[in-house]
């Protein structure tokens, strides 16, 4: 059964930080409210990603990216469902990524990425 499908951004292929989001069926294995980044090649904080939920193969489906110094969320970017445009994660609006984080139970949860 599905229940929830929404528009989303994958990964650009952009070596070495950005990668192509891994397409096919995966656990959900972890959760973070707020998944720290770092800014490409550099060890400072880039900001944040709200409501991740890590999958098999090393990438997350999350909310829009909240980048530093800005501290609140955003719920929208026009971006969602057209071009890659992230680093290797799975892109959503930020309420539709809460709905995940707080509906599926973790090593009992299949995710289908599809181009």
């Amino acid at each position: 059964m599905v229940r929830s499908m929404n528009p989303s951004t994958t990964g650009r292929h952009l070596p070495p930080y950005a990668q192509e989001t891994p397409l096919g069926m995966f656990v959900l294995q972890e959760k973070k409210a707020k998944m720290v980044f770092l800014k490409d090649g550099s060890k400072e904080t880039g900001g944040y990603a709200p409501y991740a939920s890590r999958f098999t193969d090393g990438a997350y489906i999350h909310g829009v990216p909240v980048n530093a110094p800005r501290k609140t969320q955003i719920e929208y970017s026009p971006s969602l469902g057209t071009t890659p445009r992230s680093h290797m994660c799975v892109r959503n609006a930020t309420s539709h990524a809460k709905f995940i984080y707080d509906w599926a139970p973790v090593n009992e949860t299949i995710i289908f990425v599809l181009e």
